[in-house]
């Protein structure tokens, strides 16, 4: 029996305070300045499954720890996960779809936090659970006129790379809770709203907030937003956000057969992949008309950049260090100047790119070939290079290989 929003967050009063309580305990008190909240949750947007047997939250939890000194950062930055499985502990009746995610910073960290979406709800939307009560005015106080269009293109690159990690969901869409592969479809669309208003200088926290805003703006004849989205789009980013609040398959359209998630698969990533190159095209020529965006290889890669050279080449060294001694050498020449105007997940992301755009031109049977250094894939089939890059992607965004985005 469906299960009521009140009912959930009755159920769940005191679980996120309680991860706070677990995490002091581990780290112990003098190591920690404040620990908050951000994200869905402290949005109260959360995405959770109430008609199921258990809840099944879908959302990640973002929590985040400001620490006190370099050798407490030190300490627990590459012990995130445990931390966050610590948490998970703690509610038997819930099934994590999603995970608790930790994240550990010191208040230097904070205060150079660049303008992003994800910055600006930290800042007006963060929930202290302990310690500093003012810890979130650390935050640059952005304005959204402050968001540039290369982070939407950014996010809108990183949630290709998470559409390709759940290429395979039509077996799971087949399964009784078919909830978290149709979830990655929701987040495509709710997605490109938050890159588009970010890119239009009007981005507002909150995902009904964001699709209300949107309608109102367009109506209003706003021809930027007009000419990212078209009027089916705008009516897709409501049925998704509706999923997103509120997830149900009845919602979603999705059925239960194998071949709805894949024509709603196959749908989103055109469209993901058309607002992509709608974007870049007006990042790279706002005088260009959106109906005629350029094409994929005319715009990938070609955001590099040499002014965090030094980031850049660090960011390398782990990539490298992982390679076989007799072809460390041979990589990095292949690689040549990617080394110093991009980081790996940058080309994690352009990868990603391309592998969509040849997915949708060539089919799912064609074959790839392999990236510079054949680094983040080797290339073959494409299914093959795809699973080598979502692979790579998982260990560069959560330390492990196989755990999904």
């Amino acid at each position: 029996m469906k299960r009521s929003r009140a009912w959930w967050q009755e159920r769940t009063r005191g679980f996120i305070p309680e991860c706070a309580r677990v995490i002091e305990e581990r780290l112990g008190a003098e190591a920690i300045e404040a620990i908050f909240v951000c994200g869905s949750f402290a949005l109260g947007d959360e995405t959770v499954v109430l008609e199921t047997a258990s809840p099944v939250l879908l959302s990640d939890i973002d929590l985040v720890v400001v620490v006190t000194s370099l050798d407490a950062l030190f300490a627990w930055a590459s012990r995130r996960s445990e931390l966050g499985a610590a948490c998970e502990k703690i509610v038997e009746d819930v099934r994590f779809s999603g995970r608790v995610e930790v994240g550990v910073m010191r208040r230097e960290d904070l205060a150079a936090l660049p303008p992003r979406p994800g910055v600006y709800d930290m800042r007006a939307k963060g929930r202290v659970l302990s310690g500093n009560p003012r810890v979130l005015e650390l935050i640059p106080d952005y304005a959204p006129s402050e968001i540039t269009t290369n982070e939407a293109l950014i996010l809108t690159e990183n949630r290709m790379v998470a559409l390709i990690d759940c290429r395979d969901g039509a077996g799971r869409a087949a399964e009784a809770e078919p909830y978290e592969s149709v979830y990655r479809i929701a987040r495509v669309y709710t997605d490109i709203a938050v890159a588009a208003l970010s890119i239009a200088g009007a981005y507002v926290p909150g995902y009904a907030a964001r699709r209300d805003l949107i309608r109102a703006k367009i109506a209003e004849g706003d021809a930027l937003l007009s000419g990212l989205l078209s009027a089916e789009i705008v009516g897709k980013i409501d049925r998704w956000t509706r999923y997103k609040l509120e997830p149900s398959i009845e919602t979603a359209g999705a059925g239960s057969g194998t071949g709805a998630f894949e024509g709603l698969w196959e749908e989103a990533a055109r469209e993901v992949l058309l607002f992509w190159r709608k974007a870049a095209t007006h990042e790279r020529d706002p005088r260009r008309a959106l109906s005629n965006p350029l094409r994929v290889e005319d715009l990938a890669g070609k955001r590099r950049t040499y002014r965090e050279w030094r980031n850049h080449l660090r960011g390398w060294r782990p990539v490298l260090g992982g390679v076989p001694a007799t072809r460390r050498l041979p990589c990095a020449m292949a690689l040549g100047a990617r080394l110093v105007s991009g980081s790996p997940l940058d080309a994690v992301r352009e990868a990603g790119v391309r592998l969509l755009d040849r997915r949708l031109g060539a089919g799912v049977e064609s074959s790839v070939a392999g990236a510079p250094g054949g680094f983040p894939h080797h290339g073959g089939r494409w299914d093959d290079a795809a699973a080598e890059l979502c692979s790579v992607w998982s260990n560069l965004v959560f330390g492990r290989a196989g755990d999904r985005g």
